[in-house]
């Protein structure tokens, strides 16, 4: 009987691989939420989300700003290059590595995605770095955008980079992501997520500001985390998040603080691929509301002369 649930299971895996991923998404959001998601008349945050994923998106520029390398050209030039993380070493070959004067300190990470991460606050022995290399290796064979159904991965080139690591060495940096809502008017409604608490597999804690850094909405796992001590250093986040922000009806800007100082993480443009969880008290609608998002199917650029196809696992929605 063991046997045959599992054979079952198998199958259905299969066959659930060979759907297009609109419908994926659909069985996923449906297994998460126990309801199904209105990818077509989006209401909520995270159907908005999807609504973006498979039926309007700039899936080009979307890729090139979640490439960790390709936008800090675009943070360089449109708030400075004195909020990037100072960038050690970056190669399509982990080889390289292996030629580093040294690794303390550092993070090492793969540009084309998320979780791909090793970070070093002692120098790696011999062994350390030959299992990085192969761990980078792999990394560089894998297609992100599968993971989670998000095309724009696709059109990062993969590659490694080193950074230098930002932290007090004891757990990973907080991280202040700001959900940034354009409502073309010139104003901005936004949602701060603060995340923090990162130590292995353990539970995360998340702190949520709603058009606020005065007042906390809500909290989850709440470990006694006070913020106003940077709410000068979030403030000025905040307007530097406005400017990444002014082209898009959406995205989330991430951002480190370090000894006052003001490091930019990544631009996000489909977070948790529409299947964000830990959105209670009514934030899922309240963030979809504030989302004023654009409902005209946008034509892919153009590139070399041809427009890019979309994979044939994007046609049907």
């Amino acid at each position: 009987m063991l046997k045959l649930k599992a054979e079952l299971r198998k199958g259905l895996l299969y066959l659930l691989k060979k759907m297009p991923w609109s419908y994926q998404d659909r069985i996923h959001y449906f297994h998460k939420f126990k309801r199904l998601p209105n990818i077509h008349q989006p209401k909520l945050f995270n159907e908005k989300i999807m609504y973006r994923k498979f039926v309007t998106g700039d899936y080009i520029r979307y890729g090139n700003l979640s490439d960790k390398i390709l936008v800090r050209d675009y943070i360089a030039k449109t708030i400075g290059d004195e909020y990037l993380i100072p960038l050690l070493h970056e190669s399509a070959d982990p080889m390289t590595l292996l030629g580093l004067k040294s690794l303390k300190n550092t993070v090492i990470k793969a540009n084309h995605g998320s979780g791909m991460v090793e970070i070093f606050l002692e120098e790696p022995d011999c062994i350390q770095k030959q299992l990085l290399v192969r761990r980078c290796e792999e990394w560089l064979k894998r297609d992100f955008s599968n993971q989670s159904r998000e095309i724009h991965y696709r059109y990062i080139k993969p590659r490694i980079l080193v950074e230098q690591y930002v932290g007090d060495g004891k757990l990973a940096a907080t991280d202040y992501k700001f959900h940034m809502f354009n409502k073309k008017d010139g104003n901005f409604e936004y949602v701060l997520q603060v995340i923090y608490n990162r130590c292995g597999n353990a539970p995360l804690s998340m702190n949520f500001y709603v058009n606020s850094l005065q007042q906390c909405f809500y909290k989850i796992r709440d470990t006694g985390l006070d913020i106003s001590g940077d709410r000068e250093t979030l403030e000025k986040a905040l307007g530097l998040s406005k400017k990444l922000a002014s082209d898009f009806d959406y995205v989330r800007v991430d951002w480190y603080i370090d000894e006052g100082q003001i490091y930019f993480g990544e631009l996000t443009f489909t977070p948790g691929a529409g299947m964000v969880t830990g959105l209670d008290m009514g934030l899922d609608k309240m963030m979809g509301d504030m989302w004023v998002q654009d409902r005209k199917a946008a034509m892919l650029p153009e590139r070399s002369g041809e427009v890019t196809p979309l994979p044939a696992a994007l046609k049907k929605v």
